[in-house]
């Protein structure tokens, strides 16, 4: 979702899972949306770590995600990553980058920038897997005494710095304290996204009773020995730009967190807006949500919203007020407490009424706005709401947000459905999606289920599919494909199917990044096939040997999603394989395929050389066309090439102006299946049209491809990776990824060709 500016957020916390330690109920903290929110506490010499100082660090903390592919967010900062000249001195506290083996880590680099004698790593136990939106402790220790530092997850010691003598390391910078994000260049960075609490500094190093103790701690005493500052939010009132500690001798400045109102009742509001462009005939299809500051608990009396440019009031049913557990996502499945209910008739201002008895909300409460968008709306209508006003308990002033609420508009499509949303079925991430349609109507989608992170292979990572019997509305529990384990993992699926059964490849075993596929360890290729619907499956099989054979050492991977059947029965894929040892080199697209139904498989001459994620479909004519993902960053135009002889020899690559976009796996896909005579010439394709990873279109072409001559936007925000598939109606089916923050959610949208064909028009 993109945000607009936030403001703090103070609530009762859910109770504590700690397993060493009596729980506690975290009555207040803060929470930080990850894309700006942060507090500096000015410079102060109780910060400063003297080479003789023990010192200490604990706090709670409740992520929303994890990040990939970056140094992890920031959770206590005081040090400046990209200082050029000066004492390169510091120390920052850093969590979720992994929330198994990379939950909680330190840097605590010295004058020089060097740690020799200090420690710059990350902990956790790689068999105890942490969740998404928990609270967990995590301390920092400086222990002079012992000459090392010490790293604690939940009260228990996780890392052990060297033997080294510490005496060496010392820090006095002179840098304010960042809670919630890092410096770099001496500007604020690598935002904490989620929920912080209990962040203490002690002047000593706690023993391992007392950072259990700590956690016990909900409020602590100003002069628990040692203690020099203690930020513990209980004193906070919304509103407010500042917080000072609990000690009285040390004051944060929020920052990020907008402004706030003058309102009696309502201090502060934040509103969020959803990175979706569309919403689907049906209940719950979430537009907005946003946050009250209230002074006091307030009952809910009447919400009202405007429909101001909505093309026909009569396409929505009902406007609903939900309570969630978060404001940035809404999961449909299960909503959360229903607050209020309001009709929508023939009048632009709508009321929402509270059902039951009400609802007491706090300035913790997270509000989504939802519409139940009727079965009959007309497909490529507008629908736009923005909050009017809230009126509150008996209070005579309603509350009017004015320039600070949002136009929330969207366009109305035949369906949109949420099949997988970080942090279900203990998964921090899900991403890599893929989708086919078999005889009998079924839908099976299959996803990378990534448990402990967003990052590729090698992780622990397992394939598994969802099925759907009603085009695509409701979506079955997990089926797992293959199941991986933290030492091997699987990713990056694709499935082909001739109706009846599914052919599916993969690949394990060493990363193609991080720990790059080489001759002495390759990426490993497998394969799976399912004749029962998706149901159950085959072990999965080592197709490596067959595909690399002696001309691919370096090993490669499959352009996940979708794979063909062609009308002569050979199932197909396109690889890119390393073509050599040095990381980040080149990479050559090849077909791999087998001609005995999956039990054989065969890699062909290189289709385009320096390529990479690739999608293959035959012609009408029997010819092959593949679209090709560039190396190459920023946006760029998509490359394609031809075959007429089976894939023997391909012609020059060539680009399409029209299919500009990010570097980025993407669908192609035939409208009608081979041999059929309407609609043959239709393909359609996908892309993130912009520099960076979003504004997803579908484009549609008339003539197989020589041409894109019409488009139209699926996700205005993050989208990346998505796949086509064609429904039994001519309606058409796409899975993608949207919302990166936190990780994905997993979207499955309907739409007709004729909502295409009305779209953005391309001309060369």
């Amino acid at each position: 979702m993109k945000y607009t500016k936030q403001l703090i957020t103070l609530a009762l916390g859910s109770a504590l899972a700690f397993p060493v330690a009596a729980q506690i109920p975290h009555r207040s903290y803060i929470e930080l949306d990850g894309f700006g929110d942060h507090l500096s506490v000015p410079a102060h010499a109780d910060f400063d770590i003297s080479p003789t100082d023990s010192y200490t660090i604990c706090l709670y903390l409740s992520g929303d995600r994890t990040i990939t592919y970056a140094s992890g967010q920031r959770l206590v900062s005081r040090r400046d990553t990209q200082l050029k000249e000066g004492d390169k001195s510091g120390y920052e506290l850093l969590g979720l980058k992994n929330v198994a083996k990379d939950f909680f880590g330190v840097s605590t680099p010295d004058q020089t920038g060097g740690y020799a004698h200090s420690l710059n790593a990350w902990a956790g136990d790689a068999l105890l897997r942490r969740e998404l939106r928990s609270w967990h402790h995590v301390a920092w220790v400086v222990d002079r005494s012992q000459r090392r530092m010490q790293l604690y997850i939940d009260g228990q010691l996780q890392r052990v710095g060297s033997d080294k003598d510490i005496e060496g390391w010392s820090s006095a910078n002179g840098l304010p304290v960042l809670l919630g994000a890092g410096r770099a260049a001496g500007k604020a960075t690598a935002f904490f996204g989620g929920k912080l609490d209990n962040i203490r500094f002690y002047k000593r190093a706690l023993s391992a009773e007392e950072i259990k103790r700590d956690g016990r701690t909900e409020r602590i005493a100003a002069r628990t020995p040692g203690l020099v500052a203690a930020f513990d939010f209980d004193g906070y009132q919304a509103g407010a730009s500042q917080i000072t500690d609990a000690t009285g001798r040390h004051t944060a400045e929020l920052i990020g967190f907008g402004t706030k109102t003058q309102h009696p009742e309502v201090a502060s509001y934040r509103e969020y807006v959803n990175n979706a462009s569309l919403v689907g005939r049906g209940k719950d299809q979430p537009i907005f949500s946003f946050n009250l500051g209230l002074r006091k608990p307030q009952p809910l009396h009447q919400l009202q919203l405007d429909l101001t440019g909505t093309t026909a009031l009569s396409d929505i049913k009902q406007l609903k007020l939900y309570a969630t557990d978060n404001l940035d996502r809404f999961d449909p499945r299960s909503p959360g407490q229903l607050l209020a209910v309001g009709t929508v008739k023939d009048n632009q201002f709508v009321s929402l009424t509270p059902v039951g008895r009400g609802a007491q909300l706090t300035s913790g409460t997270k509000l989504w706005v939802v519409a139940d968008i009727a079965d009959e709306a007309k497909e490529g209508n507008e629908l736009q709401v923005k909050l009017h006003a809230i009126s509150l308990g008996t209070g005579r002033q309603p509350f009017a947000p004015e320039a600070l609420a949002a136009v929330h508009s969207y366009g109305i499509v035949l369906q949109r459905s949420l099949i997988w949303t970080p942090g279900e079925n203990h998964s921090a991430h899900y991403r890599i999606p893929g989708i086919i349609r078999l005889n009998d109507g079924t839908l099976v989608a299959s996803i990378d289920k990534r448990k402990n992170s967003e990052y590729d292979l090698p992780e622990d990572i397992d394939i598994e599919v969802k099925h759907s019997q009603d085009g695509g509305k409701t979506w079955s529990a997990p089926t797992t494909v293959a199941k991986g384990r933290p030492e091997q993992g699987f990713g990056d699926a694709a499935m082909a199917t001739d109706g009846k059964n599914i052919y599916m490849v993969m690949v394990s075993g060493s990363g193609l990044w991080n720990y790059p596929s080489q001759a002495s360890k390759p990426l490993q290729m497998y394969a799976t096939k399912s004749t029962d619907g998706g149901r159950s499956w085959e072990p999965v099989r080592e197709i490596s040997s067959e595909v690399y054979t002696d001309r691919f050492p370096y090993g490669g991977f499959f352009g996940s999603g979708n794979g063909i059947i062609t009308s002569k029965g050979r199932i197909m894929f396109v690889a890119a394989m390393r073509m050599g040892a040095n990381w980040g080199g080149q990479m050559d697209n090849v077909l791999v395929y087998s001609d005995d139904q999956g039990k054989s498989w065969h890699s062909s001459p290189i289709v385009r050389s320096n390529g990479d994620e690739a999608k293959v479909i035959e012609l009408s004519d029997g010819s092959l066309l593949v679209s090709s993902r560039n190396r190459a960053g920023g946006a760029n135009e998509r490359t394609f090439v031809r075959s007429r002889d089976g894939g023997l020899t391909w012609t020059a690559p060539a680009t399409w102006p029209e299919l500009k976009g990010n570097s980025c796996n993407a669908a192609l896909t035939r409208y009608a299946p081979v041999g059929s005579s309407k609609g043959s010439h239709l393909l359609l394709h996908t892309l993130p049209t912009s520099p960076t990873r979003d504004h997803l279109r579908i484009f549609l072409s008339e003539d197989e491809g020589k041409t894109w001559g019409y488009s139209r936007e699926l996700c205005r925000g993050e989208a990346v990776y998505s796949e086509v598939v064609i429904l039994e109606d001519g309606t058409l089916g796409i899975i993608s990824e949207e919302n990166d923050r936190p990780g994905f959610d997993i979207y499955f949208t309907r739409v007709s060709l004729d909502w295409i064909r009305k779209g953005k028009k391309h001309q060369r």
